[in-house]
């Protein structure tokens, strides 16, 4: 009978060359053999520790999502109006951020605002219309409240007559809900985002 085709053993700290006596024989001899279980078994311990590690892992992402998910729905309303109020911000700002003071027309070192030409305590409707919120000095909107004789003709020449028109018109209150709020929040810190890519490119 012709010997098997010879082939290296299969223990990593063997792998000497070697003919097999019978189908399947992957190593030349019984302490190879058991060299190779020892490995197989190490793998096989390794595999089920990754594993387990890999389920620990989902679950404790699992645990904490879940956590998140009820310390937001215990927070009051609120809280996501001041979350999507303050994304609406970041954005006009940076939308203007070339711009000078929307009211007194001055570049300064100062602190900026977004800055309501409709308030948004009289015209809550309008509080994420873009047209009616733009780069404002702190000294504008504060202390001269909003400066709006100077802000009305500068709004003007800035969006046109016909969008001031628009926003002075009557406007319908939307029904804003915790999930509306968030909403805004999110496509407010998309749209900065977006922006500031393509400023980027």
């Amino acid at each position: 009978m012709a010997k098997k085709p010879r082939r290296k053993c299969a223990s990593q700290s063997c792998r000497e060359w070697f003919h097999p006596i019978r189908d399947g024989q992957v190593v030349c001899c019984y302490e190879c053999a058991t060299a190779v279980a020892k490995e197989q078994t190490a793998k096989n311990r390794a595999e089920v520790m990754r594993t387990e590690k890999k389920r620990q892992r989902e679950e404790e992402k699992t645990r904490r999502h879940r956590q998140a998910e009820r310390r937001q729905a215990v927070k009051p309303l609120n809280y996501f109006i001041r979350q999507a109020q303050q994304a609406f911000n970041d954005f006009i700002r940076y939308r203007d951020r070339h711009l000078p003071c929307i009211s007194c027309d001055r570049h300064h070192e100062g602190q900026y605002h977004a800055g309501h030409f409709r308030t948004t305590g009289a015209n809550p409707e309008l509080r994420f219309n873009e047209d009616n919120c733009h780069k404002q000095c702190s000294a504008c909107n504060n202390h001269l409240s909003g400066n709006l004789i100077n802000y009305r003709p500068a709004l003007i020449q800035k969006i046109g007559q016909a969008r001031f028109d628009a926003l002075m018109g009557p406007h319908d209150l939307p029904k804003w809900k915790r999930d509306d709020y968030i909403q805004i929040r999110d496509e407010y810190r998309a749209k900065l985002k977006e922006l500031k890519k393509q400023v980027a490119a």
